[in-house]
Order: structure tokens, then sequence, then C-alpha cells
């Protein structure tokens, strides 16, 4: 069982998350981006995230590799946008 820390619930059984807000680091609060609704998303990428198992048109879990920032499109892991914590 790999159990996502903000919906409490088992990311191999579930269809996405609930959606954690993204906290920017000048305090805007976005909407996280659905799996498929990115940018660069293409017919090739599969019906699930391969990183945190989320169906097309559902949010990812937080941390997940493939999610992508709401406020800059880069990768929300990584690209700095958000709050440190």
């Amino acid at each position: 069982m790999v159990k996502c820390y903000w919906c409490n619930k088992d990311m191999l059984k579930v269809d996405g998350c609930t959606g954690a807000p993204v906290e920017l680091k000048d305090g805007t609060t976005l909407d996280p981006v659905k799996y498929g609704d990115e940018k660069d998303f293409s017919e090739e990428f599969s019906e699930r995230c391969h990183d945190c198992n989320c169906k097309v048109g559902e949010y990812h879990h937080p941390s997940c590799d493939m999610e992508r920032c709401p406020k800059c499109d880069g990768q929300l892991i990584t690209c700095g946008c958000m709050e440190d914590d």
C-alpha cells in the first residue's frame, strides 16, 4: 500500500487525489493541474500517471514528479514557485 499524505488513500487503488491547493511563495494559492491538462500532454501519455497512478482528468498526488506548476508550467516539485514546506 502506498498511502497519500494529502487524501490519506492508497494511491494504487484510487483514481486520483482530492487536489491539494498549490501555495506559492508570494502567498497566492492556485488550483493544481489535473493529469491530462498539462500543455505538453499528448495521446502518447498513458491513461494513468506513471508516478502517482492518477487517471486522466484527476489530480496528481502531492510530490508526484509528473505534476505541473499552475504558475510556470514547470515540474512542480522542482520549479521553485512553491513554499519550501
